[in-house]
């Protein structure tokens, strides 16, 4: 499993939550899209405002997607006992190469460092026991670290080859600002006013093939991202590359975006894994 040469963001709003009142349905609306983003490979997830709570969710969200991604051996370390986390229990285990099984034996690991001084660090990568780093580092810190010449040692996270699990980011700007800013790399934006994805899959295989970014925009579930755009005074043509839809036969009312996320992932994934890309794995 492989970091994607071609990078891929999803840009959904806080209000995707507002069609569910439970705290354990949320969580299991986030958890979903928790597993969609790492069983495509998803590096990064932005929360976007939308609604009149959109913090509160917005929080939420980042909270529930956050823990998720944190392997299991450290969560209870990073997140104190908290009202949010409830019902974390629902949101299924993503088990990517980052949350390694029991004591695996693994190049990379996640870390939590206990102690730092001058002689180095103390950390907990999920062993039986802690091990000790020459380096030191900032205590109660999540590090990345390797495996090399027989010590553990951290590296960058964006250093790691194989795919290491997505970061979840809250822009507090309107959607209208954030892409007047163009974001790296191809703009898709999701709508059933978009043209069929299978008219648009030569334009996305060609972004694959010359390694660009691509980011994915959703909308509301009462509002498409145009509708969106709209109230914000701007118009969809003119901040994204291109608008796709992605179930133009689609045989229900709505899909919700959480569906739609897994969908437009899976779409994407098979057309860059169609072009003869080297990504493809099955």
């Amino acid at each position: 499993m492989e970091r994607r040469s071609a990078p891929i963001t999803v840009f959904f709003p806080s209000s995707i939550l507002s069609d569910v009142p439970s705290l354990s349905e949320k969580t299991f609306k986030v958890g979903q899209i928790a597993r969609a983003a790492s069983i495509f490979r998803v590096e990064k997830l932005v929360i976007y405002p939308d609604g009149s709570n959109w913090r509160r969710d917005a929080r939420l969200m980042h909270s529930l997607l956050s823990y998720a991604e944190t392997p299991q051996y450290l969560r209870r370390a990073i997140f104190p006992i908290s009202p949010q986390l409830r019902f974390a229990g629902l949101i299924p285990p993503l088990r990517t190469p980052h949350h390694p099984l029991g004591t695996s034996e693994v190049e990379y690991r996640e870390g939590f460092v206990l102690e730092s001084g001058a002689r180095g660090s103390l950390i907990d990568i999920g062993l039986k026991d802690p091990v000790r780093c020459r380096i030191p580092m900032p205590k109660n810190s999540r590090v990345t670290m390797r495996h090399e010449g027989g010590a553990w040692v951290p590296v960058p996270r964006d250093s790691v080859p194989l795919y290491w699990g997505y970061t979840v980011h809250v822009d507090e700007r309107p959607l209208r600002d954030i892409l007047a800013e163009r974001p790296p790399g191809v703009l898709i934006a999701t709508s059933r006013l978009g043209r069929p994805v299978a008219q648009m899959a030569e334009r996305i295989s060609r972004a694959f093939h010359e390694r660009r970014s691509i980011a994915l925009i959703f909308g509301s579930p009462r509002e498409g991202v145009r509708e969106i755009l709209g109230r914000e005074g701007a118009k969809l043509d003119d901040l994204v590359d291109m608008t796709i839809n992605i179930a133009p036969g689609q045989g229900t009312a709505t899909i919700r975006t959480e569906e739609a996320i897994m969908i437009a992932l899976a779409l994407i994934d098979f057309i860059g894994g169609s072009t003869g890309s080297h990504e493809r794995q099955w």
